[in-house]
């Protein structure tokens, strides 16, 4: 029998065992940042399929990451959060075998085709869903645990309350976003930096053009609305919620996660210590008290200023970081006097030399710069204290400017770690020492690692000099530049004996290296799959072509009737009996196509309204709806929402009972060839409409009209001008969310033919706010194409000619 450390020594404080903090790691240095300051997991991304490009590890890389955090006793979540495209399947593949071998401790996926393949090959293989899969709802949790994952990461638009509801409802892990960026599209639904610049937030190529200056504009008008509050209206503030640790603990929640690979070391080592701090302080005590200092150290080391976000109910000015879309750092001082060159500033707190500083004025460009020398009095310093500072400057500075430090040189080398500032692990060991018998070393450590050696040769009689029991003991615990320090070493040893040092040295090395791999080789009894994932074929013989129409509301619907239309998809829930007895007027079937984001109550209305009429065929937009009526006999029909790339995603929704998926507007021609050959369900492709760029639950207008419930939506049109002057159209969808659509129109009405051949054909004309002529308009020159072949050149070139006109992604695709 052996004992831990706990019952040894009694130092360290016992930790929640279901209790994580999740740190990131996108380089070596914050591995080491996020070991030493005690992280229980890290999330990393390799080569490819992970949503952040910038932060991608080796394979070789990845190898050692894996065995440095085990180790450590520090877990491992690779991202394999990425769309996935037909000609990436095998190497996807391969990549899951080769994490699975290498003892990856889990995997967060955000394609559920990704998800169906993980679970064929190996279905012990921890599988987690990412914040990219949209899942926001009970409903969408609890289908996240019946199709395999062992947790899910919640969206960051959920509320305290609605995680609370999640976890009492299903009995799975939730990983939540406690602190970092944050995204103001819901994660998994952006194509705004994928439109603009083929830069897909679905790829781990996010380009964050939701940080760039909007205007909001007035649609009925033209009108540019005066915004007091700054130009970036789609920038949100950095999330920080360390004083809210407990609440979120008492809510069930698993796992605390840290975002930011792609900063720098000193943010990870920052960042992870003060919740670190927080956690255990909670667990111990049931309070979190953490410092003046290290609530200032968070704010300097990286913030758009802070929020506690949608968790915690903030809103509008308090959520959004309007004023500037960057780092702000900590407002320092000002500037009082300027003569020539030289500047003198009030000091607010201390500066010293090596600090970072930038210079902010209304009236003209900021200006930063590292301090290299500063005068008190007249006398060069190094330390400056509150009061008044001088200091040279290389550009020009006005009276009055605010003065903000960004970087601060003494946290940084605070925060600074390397590999000798890593605490050694404690392990604990019983030796033996008898004459006419080997050296045996029992050594373990605190989770249970044990290993016994002993060497070839045997002790003997001491001739001169024998081997105290102390000098061996000092030999046994040179444990030098290895990862192990001994916290306990109990030898029993017979006098007058004696062995080689050499010998001992050997069998400690031996000791210490068998640990060591014990320590770092979790899964030891894994083995590569021979398992051929299940694709089957859909039947692709010749059909008619078949033009759907999908409208928001009930206006849109009567103009869309009386064009001989006879499949609708219809998106208003609260008319949708309105809407059905309309299309029956007409002869026409009416298909709910529900909302991509609903909350609990919003799915209950909605399987009520829906179980009411007679209703055969559901279009899909998200996880909790398919959940909710999964058991009740309907054809379901998944949206574009669903973000469907591959053959192995329409394999997992013919899985589970769907019909028929549509394409994913970020697929070209050429993937989509490939997908349609093989698919094992009918494609449906949207073929005329805005693509949507974002939904979000942050409202534009509500910020500048600064007010909870101003309902100018329902009566104003309203959209965003950026900065190439065009201007983004905004609508509300279901309960005051926004959806910002393309300034453009996607028209792929030249392509109809071609993708006829290809096998399509069920193409989807889907409106926003056109007016009715060009509604009408638009379902004409469809029906005309599909009828006859012959297209109106014309109506085409109206929208070419007033710049309203884009082919998406058909042919350029995204990286």
């Amino acid at each position: 029998m052996y004992v831990t450390m706990k019952e040894i020594t009694k130092i360290g404080a016992d930790r929640m065992p279901t209790i994580e903090l999740l740190a990131p790691v996108g380089h070596h240095e914050g591995l080491l940042a996020a070991v030493k300051n005690g992280a229980d997991a890290i999330y990393v991304g390799g080569a490819a399929f992970g949503a952040r490009k910038e932060a991608a590890f080796s394979h070789e890389e990845l190898v050692e990451v894996i065995k440095y955090s085990h180790l450590h006793n520090v877990k491992v979540y690779v991202t394999v959060n990425t769309t996935i495209f037909d000609q990436e399947l095998e190497a996807l593949k391969e990549y899951i075998h080769f994490l699975y071998l290498n003892d990856v401790d889990a995997i967060i996926v955000q394609d559920l085709g990704v998800a169906h393949l993980v679970k064929q090959l190996y279905p012990d293989f921890e599988l987690h869903f990412s914040t990219q899969m949209t899942l926001h709802n009970t409903k969408g949790v609890e289908f996240a645990k019946h199709f395999g994952a062992d947790r899910v990461v919640v969206a960051r638009e959920n509320t305290l309350e609605e995680i609370k509801a999640m976890k009492e409802a299903v009995d799975i892990d939730l990983e939540v976003f406690v602190h970092g960026a944050l995204c103001v599209c819901y994660s998994g639904q952006c194509l705004m930096s994928s439109m603009i610049g083929a830069r897909s937030g679905n790829r781990g190529a996010c380009a964050q053009t939701c940080r760039l200056p909007y205007e909001l504009v007035d649609l009925s008008t033209g009108e540019t609305l005066d915004s007091s509050v700054g130009d970036f209206l789609l920038s949100p503030k950095d999330l920080k919620t360390i004083d809210e640790i407990g609440a979120l603990i008492d809510a069930g929640v698993t796992s605390f996660k840290i975002e930011g690979r792609l900063k720098k070391p000193e943010y990870v080592a920052t960042v992870v210590k003060a919740y670190r701090e927080a956690i255990d302080q909670y667990v111990a005590t049931r309070k979190i008290k953490i410092s003046k200092q290290m609530h200032e150290d968070m704010d300097q080391i990286f913030s758009r200023g802070f929020t506690k976000g949608y968790l915690f109910g903030e809103r509008g000015s308090s959520l959004m970081s309007t004023d500037r879309p960057n780092h702000k750092g900590i407002l320092i001082g000002e500037v009082t006097h300027v003569k020539g060159k030289r500047a003198t500033i009030e000091l607010k707190s201390t500066l010293e030399v090596g600090d970072g500083l930038r210079f902010v004025s209304l009236n003209q460009k900021d200006q930063g710069l590292q301090v290299q020398k500063m005068f008190v009095k007249g006398k060069t310093v190094t330390l400056a204290k509150k009061g008044g500072v001088e200091l040279e400057l290389p550009f020009t500075v006005t009276k009055g400017m605010k003065i903000y430090k960004t970087t601060s040189f003494s946290l940084s080398k605070r925060a600074a770690v390397n590999e000798k500032s890593i605490d050694k692990i404690n392990i604990y060991g019983e030796v033996s020492a008898k004459n006419g018998e080997p050296l045996k070393i029992m050594a373990w450590d605190d989770d249970s690692n044990l290993v016994t050696v002993e060497s070839e040769e045997c002790f003997v009689e001491a001739q001169t000099t024998p081997l105290s029991q102390s000098r061996l003991k000092q030999q046994l615990e040179k444990t030098g530049s290895t990862p192990f320090s001994f916290a306990y070493l109990n030898i029993t040893m017979d006098e007058g004996i004696t062995l080689p040092i050499s010998v001992i040295n050997k069998i400690r090395r031996e000791l210490l290296e068998q640990l060591e791999k014990r320590r770092v080789k979790k899964y030891a009894d894994r083995q590569k799959s021979v398992v051929e994932p299940i694709l089957t074929s859909c039947d692709q013989q010749a059909c008619t072509p078949s033009l759907m129409v999908s409208v928001r509301n009930i206006k849109q619907l009567k103009v869309t009737l009386a064009q001989n239309i006879k499949t609708i998809y219809y998106k208003d829930i609260k008319t949708l009996k309105r809407a059905v007895d309309l299309a029956d007027e007409y002869g026409a079937t009416v298909i709910p196509q529900l909302p991509r984001i609903m909350t609990d109550e919003e799915i209950s209305y909605a399987v009520y309204v829906i179980e009411s009429l007679p209703i055969q065929t559901i279009m899909l937009g998200e996880y909790g709806m398919y959940e909710a009526l999964k058991n009740k006999d309907y054809t379901f029909l998944a949206d574009f929402s669903f973000n469907t790339n591959n053959v192995q995603s329409i394999e997992a929704f013919k899985s589970l009972s769907i019909s028929q998926v549509t394409c994913s507007y970020e697929i070209n021609q050429r993937q989509m060839r490939q997908l349609v050959k093989n698919t094992p369900l009918p494609i449906e492709m949207v073929v005329y409409t805005r693509i949507p760029m974002m939904i979000t639950k942050h409202c534009p207008v509500k910020l500048l009209n600064q007010q909870e419930f101003c309902r100018m939506c329902l009566s104003t049109p309203f959209g965003l001008r950026d900065r190439k002057n065009k201007v983004l159209p905004l609508l509300r969808t279901g309960n005051c969310i926004t959806e910002i659509f393309n300034s453009q129109h996607l028209i792929l009405i030249e392509f109809l033919s071609e993708l006829q051949q290809m096998g399509i054909h069920n193409f989807r004309l889907e409106f926003t706010n056109e007016p009715d002529e060009m509604i009408v308009d638009a379902i004409k020159v469809y029906q005309q194409v599909l009828e006859t072949g012959s297209l109106d050149r014309g109506w085409l070139e109206s929208y070419k000619n007033q710049d309203d006109y884009t082919k998406g992604h058909y042919h350029r695709g995204v990286q």
